[in-house]
């Protein structure tokens, strides 16, 4: 107990406390993940949740069920449903876990930049603005807001490497290695600021002939990433799906899923048009990305040396062009960018610096600043994020359902799972033609076919997923199908829109199909909600 009580007088403990409190108040609000919620609607979530459900019972991603991320997105999220079945329970203390350490990680840049303590907590406090701002967060839960505290740790590591004459522990090295594999093998074109940070730092040892330097950092780094990807290796061996993760993972993802097939330096102009019409798209993304990149370049209080500035500046601009290589204009999902935000920490951190120095702040802690800056972080994080108006604060919202009653209702997932499971028959399920749209976890259904839903790609890029899915119907396979028109529009009418997923998750049509689905299953639910400002309506069939 002694032991307890002088480990929550720490400085730190209390500061990493508080961060915790604020952290789990704002996600509790933000984030779909929640309890505050009805349902996490997200189909990327879900999808996420379902194969990590398949891998609890032994299906294996890529080789057995169809899905592009990383094995390590699955893998946490197959954790998520040992916890709890048909929630997101875990997913929710794991966001909040990420925005604490981002929070954390700012406050220990800020003091970095020679803040005294208090300036810097309250830069942190007022952070969570910049990692939650909408529709960049958007549901939650994407890979993007996982690897922003990895990304600040970087940041962090190159501030100590300036105030060290680039000398750390070899445990930095072994960390960030280990960072490298975990985002690697979770979504691969996040990891822009590591290759450049790895490349100008082995060039350097090089020329400089600095032999022990460049053996620590490379021995070190090795160790880690070996860590968190043997593993992964010694799993798709055992399984014998190695050619299927190479397959679906690696060449899926760049010769398919990727929307620009033009060459390596057009495809970096191309990255970094995007990365410029981001910054110039909003005023607070040009105060910090434009004109507080200036400010950390030549603000010679924030790096004590330009070779510290040039690689802090280069890895940063390699994260925000490799995270959209091989994209095109008006084909970038906003959650994308994301992963850009890691790059205004610094420039936010200095920015504070200076507005506290022109306060009169005291020198110790200060409860009514804390408290005054707590509630203008909260009220920023509104600002910026809307999620809440979705949530139970608001009892039968749109999102929930279209339906004007008294009465509470649940989202369609909710609604339909419950019939599901009541039911009593097998819980085998096909959610045809679109993103998984939660009826896999709310009904809790383990997918029995190869293609268990459809992805944002052109139908003519690879036929054989809505054929697949055809045939299950057509041979009536599975006892339930899920499908979603236009609000309005009958399964026989909904001709769908160019032969791909349209807004609001709709899929590519249904009119083709209905002949063949009517005869094999009957309709015994139908439920209309808001998706993404799109009035969609759900229907459930009962193999007949």
């Amino acid at each position: 107990m002694e032991r307890i009580r002088l480990m929550l007088h720490k400085r730190s403990a209390q500061v990493f406390g508080l961060f915790t409190i604020v952290g789990a108040f704002i996600m509790t609000f933000c984030s779909y993940t929640s309890p505050a919620y009805y349902f996490d609607v997200s189909p990327d979530n879900n999808a996420f949740f379902t194969v990590g459900k398949a891998m609890m019972h032994g299906i294996v991603p890529y080789k057995d069920i169809f899905e592009q991320k990383g094995p390590y997105v699955y893998f946490l999220h197959g954790l998520a449903y040992l916890v709890s079945h048909r929630s997101f329970a875990l997913i929710f203390v794991y966001e909040i876990a990420t925005l604490v350490a981002a929070m954390y990680l700012v406050y220990r840049i800020a003091k970095l930049l020679d803040a005294h303590e208090l300036p810097a907590l309250l830069t942190a406090l007022l952070s969570p603005v910049l990692f939650l701002y909408h529709p960049y967060y958007d549901y939650g839960d994407t890979v993007e807001f996982f690897t922003l505290p990895f990304l600040l740790s970087l940041i962090y590591l190159i501030l100590l490497l300036d105030r060290h004459d680039l000398t750390v522990s070899h445990w930095w090295y072994f960390a960030q290695g280990a960072l490298v594999g975990v985002v690697f093998l979770s979504k691969y074109t996040l990891l822009g600021a590591w290759i450049v940070f790895y490349l100008v730092m082995l060039v350097t040892r090089l020329v400089k002939r600095q032999w022990r330097a460049l053996g620590q950092l490379i021995g070190w780094s090795a160790a880690g990433f070996l860590l968190t990807t043997v593993p992964w290796l010694v799993y798709f061996l055992a399984t014998k799906s190695l050619g299927a993760f190479i397959n679906v993972y690696i060449l899926f993802n760049t010769k398919v899923y990727l929307t620009s097939s033009v060459a390596f330096f057009a495809n970096l102009i191309q990255s970094m048009a995007l990365v410029s019409q981001f910054y110039l798209s909003n005023v607070l993304f040009f105060l910090l990305g434009v004109v507080g990149t200036l400010v950390v370049t030549f603000e010679r209080g924030v790096f004590h040396s330009n070779f510290t500035r040039g690689l802090y500046l280069v890895a940063t601009l390699g994260s925000d062009m490799f995270a959209l290589y091989g994209y095109q204009a008006g084909a970038v999902y906003q959650y994308y960018e994301l992963i850009y935000f890691a790059s205004f920490v610094l420039p936010f951190a200095v920015f504070c610096q200076l507005l506290f120095r022109h306060l009169s702040l005291p020198n110790g802690d200060d409860s009514f600043a804390i408290l005054a800056t707590l509630v203008i972080g909260w009220f920023l994080v509104l600002g910026v994020n809307n999620n809440v108006t979705n949530s139970k604060v608001f009892p039968n919202n749109a999102s929930v359902t279209e339906e004007t009653t008294s009465v509470p209702q649940q989202p369609a997932q909710v609604d339909f799972g419950n019939y599901m499971r009541q039911s009593g028959l097998p819980l085998t399920l096909l959610n045809y033609g679109s993103i998984d749209m939660g009826f896999y976890t709310a009904s809790g259904a383990v997918p029995s076919t190869y293609y268990f839903q459809n992805y944002n790609i052109a139908q003519s890029a690879a036929p054989q997923i809505l054929r697949s899915q055809v045939d299950q119907i057509r041979q009536h396979k599975v006892e339930w199908v899920v499908l979603n028109t236009p609000a309005g529009k009958t399964v026989r009418e909904w001709q769908g829109g160019g032969g791909r997923i349209t807004s609001g998750n709709l899929n590519p049509g249904t009119s083709k199909l209905a002949k063949t689905l009517y005869r094999n299953y009957l309709p015994v639910g139908k439920h209309t909600q808001v998706f993404e400002g799109v009035s969609v309506t759900y229907w459930l069939f009962e193999r007949k």
